[in-house]
């Protein structure tokens, strides 16, 4: 059985290829990947850090739904893109050589593996990193059954 081959099809495959790499920025900064977190457990607690670098606590939220736990952070801009006449302090987007940094609100929700206390959560932010620790709730911890 012979088949054609269409050069069209190779060129559409490699525009389509061209396109996607070049409407994607490096370093995005997509929700899904920010903030970075890392979850730890011991014993009946969780202890959860997030990267939060030059966050302030009021652009911060945290909210707990049964065993979801929302982390919202506002990341505003450090400069105003635009919103002053370039005077050589206020960047625009114009006088940018490379942007990489993203900035509006990011969200992530951590699937918890139990459910928690949540009038035993505990939230500090320190050196940018905040720390989130959660106590297990009374319901959610194992019991021992007795046997007759």
């Amino acid at each position: 059985m012979f088949t054609t081959y269409d050069l069209l099809n190779d060129y559409n495959k490699m525009r389509s290829f061209f396109n996607d790499f070049f409407s994607e920025r490096p370093f995005s900064g997509r929700t899904e990947e920010y903030p970075n977190i890392n979850l730890y457990e011991k014993d009946d607690e969780i202890e959860i850090a997030v990267l939060t670098p030059g966050q302030k606590v009021e652009d911060i939220n945290l909210e707990l739904s049964d065993t979801r736990l929302l982390i919202e952070i506002d990341k505003k801009s450090d400069h105003s893109d635009g919103q002053h006449p370039t005077d050589g302090q206020h960047p625009t987007d114009n006088n940018y050589i490379r942007k990489e940094r993203t900035f509006g609100v990011f969200r992530k929700t951590v699937e918890l593996p139990y459910r928690v206390d949540p009038d035993k959560i505990n939230a500090s932010i320190k050196d940018g990193i905040l720390t989130i620790k959660l106590v297990k709730n009374h319901d959610a911890k194992p019991k021992k059954i007795m046997i007759n």
